[in-house]
C-alpha cells in the first residue's frame, strides 16, 4: 500500500461535551506580528456542566485517540506514540494550574499504532495498544477505531466507531475496563463498565450517554453513570441561546452564549512582546532508560523524575539517556542517573511594599484556634487571610480543613479581624501565597503593634548536591531521622514528626538541631532525615501529610549569631533577616525527592519557575484583587500558576464555599487576551500572555427562559448489549486487533502527544 494522509480522523481537533456543537467565537488578537506564535498558537475552549462528570472519560477518549494521529501515518505499519496523559485529563489540569508541581510534568503513556486504508475512498481503521497503569498495576487497552466520514460543519462528530478492552497485564483476556463510543450525523452513543468502581471503592461503575443533533445548535440528550452504587441520571435539552438540565427531581437553566459565560484558564503562553515568539524554559526533556520490564520513557525536568504509573526509577550510578526527536528519528545522550530521597530548596530574599499586598490572600497557621477565634477550640489551624490596608488589621477569609482527608477552605461566615498586636510575641507575620509567590514575612518589633513598611518574599531555587551546605542548624519545625521514624509508626502517640520542642515553636530557645549534608541528603547524626511511609499510607493514616513533610528555616551556621535575641537564647523569626535560608522536604512523591542527570561530575540543571509580575486589571469584575499586583509563576509554555483560586459549584456554576458538596475549585480570574491588559513583567522585560485552554460554564437563567425546550421522555440509553472486545478473537470478528505488537527496544516514538517527529 502506499502512504495516504487521511482526512478521516474523527476526533481531529473536536473535544466532545454536552454542548459540543456549538462554535464559540475566536477572540481577535492585536500586534505583534500575525504570523507569530502569539498569533498562530490554537485556543481550545470546552464546556463545563455538572454532567462533565459522567462523560469525562469520552474526553480523555477523544483526547487520546486525537494524540496517536493515525490519520497522519496511514499505511506506515506499526509506529510508537507517546501520549501526555495530564494534557487529556482535566481534572488534573486544574490542579496543576492552583499549585504547580512535578504533576505538571509530562505523565507519558505509551501506544503500540497502526494505520490502515485500502483507498482514498476507503474506511480509516485504527489499531492501538495503550500501556496504562491502573491501581498500581500494568494495563493493556486494546482499542479498534474505524472512521468513515471526518468531521464537518453539517456533521460535527463525523462518522465513527471506537471499542476499547482495558486487561490487567497479570490478567490478559479479563476486560476490567470495556467500552465504546459512537459519532454519526444524528450524535453520539457512548458505553462503559469499569471494575473496580472507577473511584478506587471496589464495585462496578457504569456510563451511558445518548446525544442526538437536531439542528447545527439544537439537540438533547440522557446520561446516567453509576459509581460504587451511587447512581446519578441526567436528561438535558439545548437550543442555540439555552441549556436545560434536570437531575430527575429538580431542572435548571442555563444560557449557552459564550458572552454571558463564567470563564476558567486551565494553560497560558508567554511570548516575546516584540517578536510574538514563545517564551521557553529549560525545565526538562523526554529520557529513556533500561529496566527489569523493558525500555522505560519518561521525563527529567526540575521537578525531578516523571515516569509512567509505578515504573521504577533508576538506581544511583544507572544510565539514563536524553533524547531528542528529530525528523531522523532519535538522538540519544547518555548521563549517570543520580537521585535522594529528599530536596533542598534555598529561599533567597526579595521585598515589596505593604501596601501592594493589600486584598491579596494568603495561608497562616496557628497553634491555638482560641486565640484568633475566641472559644474553647485549642487544637492548631490554617487560616486563610488578607491585609486590609484601610483598617490596620489581618481578616480572616476561611478556614483550612482537612478532616483526615482532601484539604479545603471553608469560607468565613462571620467578621474575624485579627490585629497586628497578635504578632508581636512572634516576631511577625509569616505565611504563604502562591499568588505572592511562596514565602511571605511581615516583621513586627516584639511589643508593639508596628508592621513593618515592607513584605518580605522569596524567590525558590533548588539546591544540588554538589552545591550544597557542609551544615546546617534550625529552630522551629525540625525533623530528625528519630522523630521522623517514631511519627510515622502505625499506633504511635508522638504528636509530631519533628524534635522534642521544636513543632512550630517560634519562641526564643538556647539550643539548635543540627544537621550536616552528604550525597545529597540531610542527616540527623549518621542517619538521613528521610520519609520512607508510601503515597497510600499516609492518605490513608496522616492525611496532613500526603503532600509531603516539610522543614522549618534552616540556617547556615555561620549566620547563628545572627540571629541572638537575648542572653545565651535565639529567635526563629530572626531567619528571615537572612538573604536566604534551606528547606528540606521529603516524601514519596518526585517533587519531594532529588533526581537529577550528571555528565561526569557535572550536574545537569534545570531552570527554576520563572517569578512574574502580572498587575490585574482595576476594574471591579476582578473584585479584591482589582489593581493588585501579584506574582506569578511560569514553568514553562503552557503552565503558569499562581493565579488566586476559589471554588464553584457543579450543579449551578455559582460560587460557593470550597467545603461544601460537589465543589470545584478553579482560578479567581482570567488574564484577558490583549496587549494592555495580558502583559506580564519581569524586571525591565514584558512578556505577553495568551490563554490556550478554557473551560466555559453556563450562566445560570431563571427556569421560564428554558420554556421552549423540551427534556426527551423516551431516549434509550446504549447497554452492555453493545460491548466489543477488541482483544478477543472469534469467528469473522472485524473488530479484532490480535495481540500487541513488539517493536525493538530501540525503536524511537513517531509521534509525541500528536505531534508527528518523522
Amino acid at each position: 500500500m502506499q502512504r495516504t494522509r487521511s482526512n478521516l480522523h474523527p476526533l481531529r481537533p473536536k473535544r466532545l461535551t454536552l454542548a459540543l456543537a456549538a462554535a464559540w467565537p475566536a477572540l481577535v488578537l492585536a500586534a505583534p506580528p500575525s504570523d507569530s506564535a502569539y498569533g498562530t498558537d490554537a485556543q481550545s475552549t470546552h464546556v463545563e456542566d455538572a454532567t462533565s462528570r459522567g462523560i469525562g472519560t469520552v474526553n480523555m477518549i477523544t483526547c487520546i485517540m486525537s494524540a496517536l494521529r493515525a490519520d497522519a501515518l496511514v499505511n506506515e505499519g506499526n509506529y510508537l506514540a507517546l501520549v501526555d496523559e495530564s494534557k487529556c485529563d482535566n481534572n488534573r489540569a486544574s490542579a496543576n494550574n492552583s499549585s504547580g508541581s512535578s504533576s505538571s510534568a509530562p505523565s507519558y503513556m505509551q501506544a503500540v499504532v497502526n494505520s490502515t486504508r485500502a483507498t482514498n475512498s476507503a474506511p480509516m481503521r485504527m489499531k492501538a495498544w495503550l500501556s496504562m497503569p491502573q491501581d498500581g498495576e500494568g494495563m493493556t487497552i486494546f482499542v479498534n477505531l474505524t472512521a468513515t466520514e471526518a468531521p464537518s460543519d453539517t456533521n460535527p462528530y463525523g462518522a465513527f466507531r471506537i471499542d476499547y478492552c482495558g486487561q490487567p497485564d497479570a490478567m490478559p483476556g479479563q476486560c476490567m475496563m470495556n467500552g465504546y463510543l459512537i459519532g454519526s450525523a444524528s450524535g453520539i452513543q457512548y458505553y462503559e463498565v469499569e471494575q473496580g468502581g472507577g473511584g478506587g471503592g471496589g464495585g462496578q461503575s457504569t456510563k451511558a450517554l445518548a446525544l442526538t443533533r437536531s439542528g447545527d445548535a439544537s439537540g438533547g440528550g440522557r446520561l446516567s453513570y453509576a459509581e460504587d452504587g451511587s447512581p446519578q441520571e441526567y436528561t438535558f435539552a439545548y437550543d442555540d441561546a439555552h441549556f436545560l438540565r434536570s437531575n430527575g427531581t429538580q431542572d435548571q437553566c442555563f444560557s449557552r452564549l459564550a458572552n454571558e459565560a463564567d470563564e476558567s484558564v486551565w494553560r497560558y503562553g508567554l511570548y516575546d512582546s516584540s517578536t510574538g515568539a514563545r517564551i521557553t524554559r529549560n525545565s526538562g526533556f523526554p529520557i529513556e532508560y533500561l529496566s527489569g520490564a523493558g525500555t522505560v520513557r519518561g521525563y527529567m525536568g526540575y521537578w525531578g523524575l516523571s515516569v509512567p504509573g509505578d515504573a521504577a526509577a533508576p538506581a544511583n550510578g544507572d544510565t539514563v539517556y536524553k533524547v531528542d526527536y528529530g525528523n531522523n528519528g532519535a538522538v540519544k545522550t547518555a548521563y549517570t542517573y543520580a537521585g535522594a530521597a529528599g530536596r533542598l530548596t534555598k529561599y533567597s530574599k526579595t521585598t515589596k511594599p505593604l501596601v501592594d499586598i493589600d486584598g491579596v490572600r494568603f495561608t497562616l497557621w496557628v497553634n491555638d484556634r482560641s486565640e484568633v477565634e475566641g472559644g474553647g477550640n485549642h487544637s492548631p489551624g490554617q487560616y486563610e487571610i488578607y491585609w486590609k490596608q484601610d483598617d490596620g488589621n489581618f481578616v480572616v477569609a476561611g478556614t483550612m480543613e482537612c478532616n483526615n482527608g482532601p484539604c479545603v477552605t471553608r469560607d468565613a461566615t462571620s467578621d474575624v479581624r485579627i490585629a497586628a498586636s497578635y504578632f508581636s510575641t512572634r516576631g511577625g507575620v509569616r505565611g504563604f501565597s502562591q499568588a505572592l509567590g511562596g514565602e511571605l514575612f511581615i516583621a513586627i518589633q516584639p511589643g508593639t503593634s508596628s508592621l513593618a513598611s515592607e513584605v518580605t518574599l522569596r524567590t525558590q531555587s533548588l539546591v544540588y548536591p554538589s552545591d550544597m551546605p557542609t551544615d546546617l542548624e534550625c529552630l522551629s519545625n525540625c525533623p530528625t531521622a528519630a522523630s521522623v521514624s517514631d511519627f510515622f509508626t502505625q499506633g504511635s502517640m508522638v504528636s509530631s514528626p519533628y524534635a522534642e520542642g521544636t513543632a512550630f515553636n517560634f519562641q526564643p530557645s538556647t539550643a539548635t538541631v543540627a544537621y550536616t549534608l552528604s550525597n545529597g541528603l540531610l542527616m540527623s547524626g549518621s542517619s538521613p532525615v528521610t520519609l520512607a511511609t508510601t503515597a497510600q499510607e499516609l492518605q490513608q493514616s496522616w492525611p496532613q501529610y500526603t503532600g509531603g513533610l516539610r522543614s522549618g528555616r534552616l540556617f547556615r551556621s555561620t549566620d547563628k549569631a545572627s540571629l541572638a535575641c537575648g542572653s545565651g537564647q535565639y529567635c526563629d523569626h530572626q531567619v528571615e533577616a537572612l538573604d536566604e535560608y534551606f528547606i528540606w522536604e521529603t516524601g514519596p512523591s518526585a517533587w519531594n525527592q532529588f533526581a537529577a542527570l550528571k555528565n561526569g561530575n557535572d550536574y545537569m540543571q534545570f531552570d527554576a519557575p520563572l517569578n512574574v509580575d502580572y498587575t490585574v486589571p482595576d476594574v471591579e469584575a476582578y473584585g479584591q484583587y482589582r489593581g493588585r499586583k501579584l506574582v506569578l509563576q511560569y514553568g514553562g509554555f503552557g503552565e503558569l500558576w499562581g493565579i488566586p483560586g476559589r471554588c464553584v459549584s457543579a450543579q449551578t456554576n455559582q460560587p460557593q464555599s470550597c467545603d461544601q458538596p460537589q465543589s470545584r475549585y478553579v482560578p479567581e480570574f482570567v488574564i484577558p487576551d490583549t496587549i494592555a491588559e495580558g502583559s506580564v513583567t519581569k524586571g525591565p522585560d514584558t512578556y505577553y500572555a495568551k490563554w490556550l485552554d478554557r473551560e466555559l460554564r453556563f450562566a445560570r437563567k431563571d427556569a421560564s427562559q428554558c420554556s421552549a425546550l423540551t427534556l426527551p421522555s423516551s431516549l434509550p440509553l446504549p447497554t452492555d448489549a453493545g460491548l466489543k472486545n477488541p482483544s478477543q478473537e472469534s469467528a469473522g470478528a472485524s473488530f479484532y486487533i490480535g495481540a500487541k505488537p513488539t517493536l525493538d527496544a530501540n525503536t524511537a516514538p513517531r509521534v509525541i502527544h500528536g505531534e508527528v517527529k518523522f
